[in-house]
């Protein structure tokens, strides 16, 4: 009597395919689930961020009794040297920061006195002060902390030299409700200054009578007794997307970068440079009109993450009410927050 041997016989064709198919739905199954775990963890990451500039700001007002100013003079009394604007530049509000976020190397390395003047013309060094060992402009310094994990956008605002490229910041400084007008009169649909405590124009003065946010475009913060508000109910700083913001693209260090504004809603629809048709005219969503694009703007879905002048994170919905975020950016409108919003 013969034994039988059993031969195991393989998967057939259509065997094959049906368990591709099932692994197939599963990844589809799964990775929205990963992505959005992934996204979750970049916006944790990126209200870290948010989370330790705002306690850099709280620190450096107790050291200095005032929210740092930004390093350019809109008087010549204030500069004591005879020239306003960029003549007399000193880095952003960012730069002041440095020493609170443990960048102190950059910050010791700064020259905030020379002012180089060549000819009649007058001209800072201060924005091309580079590292005498590795030649490395420090405005081409990435700073890690001023960087939102969801914003996939290149670290550097142009794509020449990185020793010299101005590297980015995603966060931008709040002038709250202040008058923005129009470049060009392209658009005219958020002029700011809703309340009448923001006349200046794009937050270019040091007196605050005039301004609306706890910054100015110039050489003035606030302190906290300013906030007459309440620093858990004012805006200080916010997410910005560099390449929508017609300054923004300055980078992290340049004085005249991160001013941002509450009048243009969250996350306006702005073509941003380098996007399919930034060139054309575009009006409201141009990425030059800074009414609209000089708002604060988000990679996460639905909103945009901020931190208030008492230090704390919140992710803001596109979808807040117009007058209630207005409020949210002026510091002194003596109207309370509505019931609908609670940071």
């Amino acid at each position: 009597m013969k034994q039988r041997i059993r031969k195991d016989r393989g998967f057939t064709l259509v065997e094959l395919l049906v368990v591709i198919a099932i692994i197939g739905i599963l990844v589809a199954l799964l990775l929205p689930a990963v992505q959005a775990a992934r996204e979750a963890a970049r916006k944790m990451s990126c209200g870290n961020n948010l989370k330790q500039l705002g306690i850099a700001m709280h620190n450096y007002h107790e050291t200095y009794k005032t929210l740092p100013h930004n390093g350019a003079f809109t008087w010549t009394r204030q500069s004591n040297n005879g020239f306003r604007w960029s003549p007399t530049q000193r880095g952003s509000v960012l730069v002041k920061l440095l020493p609170f976020i443990e960048k102190d190397t950059i910050f010791n390395n700064l020259d905030f006195e020379s002012v180089a003047v060549t000819g009649s013309s007058p001209n800072n060094p201060f924005w091309l002060q580079a590292n005498p060992i590795t030649g490395v402009q420090y405005r081409a310094e990435i700073i890690p902390e001023f960087i939102c994990p969801s914003a996939d956008v290149d670290p550097h605002t142009t794509f020449t030299n990185p020793k010299t490229a101005r590297a980015i910041s995603c966060y931008g400084t709040s002038i709250g409700s202040n008058r923005i007008t129009s470049r060009g009169g392209w658009c005219n649909d958020y002029p700011g200054n809703v309340f009448g405590c923001g006349r200046s124009n794009l937050g270019s003065d040091p007196r605050s009578s005039q301004l609306s946010g706890v910054y100015s475009r110039g050489h003035w913060g606030a302190r906290f007794r300013d906030i007459t508000d309440g620093t858990s109910q004012v805006i200080a700083m916010g997410e910005v997307v560099p390449s929508k913001g017609n300054y923004h693209r300055n980078g992290w260090m340049h004085f005249n970068s991160l001013w941002t504004g509450t009048s243009a809603p969250i996350n306006y629809p702005i073509i941003g440079l380098w996007e399919r048709g930034y060139a054309g005219p575009n009006g409201c969503s141009h990425w030059q009109n800074r009414q609209t694009s000089q708002g604060f703007k988000s990679k996460h879905k639905g909103g945009a993450q901020f931190v208030f002048a008492d230090g704390s994170v919140h992710l803001i919905p596109e979808t807040i009410d117009y007058m209630t975020y207005q409020r949210l950016g002026c510091r002194r409108d003596g109207d309370p927050i509505g019931e609908g919003f609670q940071p």
